[in-house]
């Protein structure tokens, strides 16, 4: 068997000590941006202090996925409880108050952007769209708990609006049995 001794494999026979610190100092720089990302995901994962998740919302019509967005965070529709209109066509956007845009899927749609952090714990300056009306409000949103969130949609000020409460899927039951004690 054949014992590798250091600097074989390189032409010159050795490798230069500059090449080697160079080398080095790439591979600590791409640790260090590593772990700076890892470090900055983990706040966003779900968790008992994060809305990121799967939610029921207007009473188990819509499942909405809230993810990370870069620094931000945003919702898309992933399932409907009734996912075809009248005709058992899909249902689509067609309260749009943009034209071009009547003929997506509901299924699919982003419907909350733009929710940032703020010191209280709390989630601001979001918009949040309403399929249903074509409207689209700033939002705030608040946890309640671990599995409950509540979504304030308005117009202009907080006060000029209206509260939904989300639920978070796989934890229905157990809030039911807790509210019914």
């Amino acid at each position: 068997m054949h014992e590798t001794r250091h600097g074989e494999g390189d032409p010159s026979g050795a490798i230069a000590k500059g090449q080697r610190s160079l080398i080095l100092a790439r591979s600590v720089r791409a640790m260090a941006r590593l772990v700076a990302a890892l470090a900055l995901a983990v706040p966003l994962r779900a968790s008992a202090t994060s809305p990121v998740g799967l939610w029921y919302a207007e009473g188990g019509a819509a499942q909405v996925a809230i993810e990370p967005c870069g620094a931000e965070l945003c919702g898309r529709v992933v399932w409907l409880r009734s996912p075809l209109d009248e005709d058992g066509c899909d249902l689509l956007d067609r309260n749009n108050p943009d034209p071009g845009l009547r003929n997506r899927k509901v299924e699919g749609l982003e419907v909350l952007r733009g929710l940032v952090p703020q010191a209280d714990g709390t989630w601001a300056n979001g918009r949040i769209y309403d399929p249903a009306s074509g409207n689209t409000y700033t939002c705030r949103l608040a946890l309640e708990g671990n599995d409950r969130v509540r979504l304030r949609g308005y117009v202009g000020i907080p006060l000029i609006g209206r509260t939904t409460t989300w639920i978070r899927v796989g934890t229905e039951n157990r809030l039911c049995k807790e509210e019914h004690r």
